[in-house]
């Protein structure tokens, strides 16, 4: 037996309907609102307006706003975006209307320092700048809420994904296309809210000061195994022209006395040697024969 309150048999749930535009539904559903509350709230502001003539001349009245030069301002009339002011002084009802003033100059976001797992399982700490401009006030304002909050978490988000997924050296070396690369995901996400991001630029990359030995002495490390090979090479091609010289003078007995008399004009010229010994003779073959000796040694 079916259970008490239990639905019966032939019952299904209802079908889902496809999702609308809330906004669109709302206004289907409300009807007119308050329509005469607010035909007689409007009809006092602009009483107010009448009666304020004299003082809005000497720009005391309440019914007057001032957008600046670089901003618009967003007309809601009893809560509902109507329409934008350009820059300049504009009059309003004040019992109905509501200005927001929206800057559209290029403005700064600094993002604080982020702790970024590398690739290559290194910590490293490193901040940032964004650069944007509210090309569209109605979406930065009707669309989002505090489009400035929502941007600077969606940049350290980015920054961390994007650098997280690079070693640092990859992160050093390729600092300019990280940096492009950050801008164009950033501004891809933050179009819709009527945002355009101009630039985003890494500033500081700091490594931890035990890490930063360690690289240090890896460094030292590799430099000094560089000069060890370049000595090396530079031995073994001295080796090779010595080698080549002496079968060159095998050939010419008196370049060995010519290369013997340079030596003694060195020795001459070079030091406090106030006392030179000279043999009496320079038997060419036995300086080859002992240079030869010297050289497969």
């Amino acid at each position: 037996m079916p259970l008490a309150g239990a639905p019966p048999a032939t019952w299904a749930p209802p079908a889902q309907t496809a999702m609308q535009d809330s906004l669109q539904q709302a206004e289907a559903q409300s009807g007119g609102g308050a329509s005469v509350e607010n035909a007689q709230t409007a009809a006092l502001g602009n009483l107010y307006g009448v009666m304020c003539m004299c003082c809005a001349a000497c720009g005391c009245s309440g019914n007057l706003a001032t957008v600046p030069q670089g901003a618009v301002g967003l007309v809601t009339h009893f809560g509902r975006y109507s329409h934008t002011l350009p820059p300049g002084r504009h009059r309003f009802n004040i019992m109905s209307d509501e200005i927001n003033v929206v800057s559209m100059k290029v403005t700064c976001a600094d993002i604080p320092p982020q702790a970024v797992m590398t690739a290559d399982n290194l910590t490293v700490n490193i901040d940032a700048v964004c650069y944007y401009e509210v090309f569209d006030a109605r979406k930065a304002v009707f669309g989002i809420d505090n489009y400035h909050f929502a941007l600077s978490n969606l940049a350290q988000v980015t920054l961390r994904t994007v650098l997280g997924e690079h070693s640092l050296k990859e992160i050093f070396a390729d600092r300019q296309r990280l940096n492009n690369r950050l801008k164009q995901l950033i501004d891809e996400a933050s179009d819709p809210w009527g945002i355009k991001v101009g630039r985003v630029e890494m500033k500081a990359i700091e490594i931890d000061d035990t890490m930063q030995r360690a690289m240090a002495a890896t460094a030292e490390a590799q430099q000094e195994a560089e000069a060890k090979i370049i000595q090396a090479k530079a031995q073994r091609d001295a080796a090779a022209i010595l080698s080549e010289a002496a079968y060159l003078m095998t050939a010419e007995p008196s370049a060995m006395q010519l290369q013997w008399f340079e030596t003694l004009r060195i020795i001459a010229t070079q030091g406090k040697n106030a006392t030179i010994v000279l043999p009496s003779s320079v038997d060419s073959n036995g300086l080859l024969a002992a240079a030869a000796s010297a050289t497969k040694q």
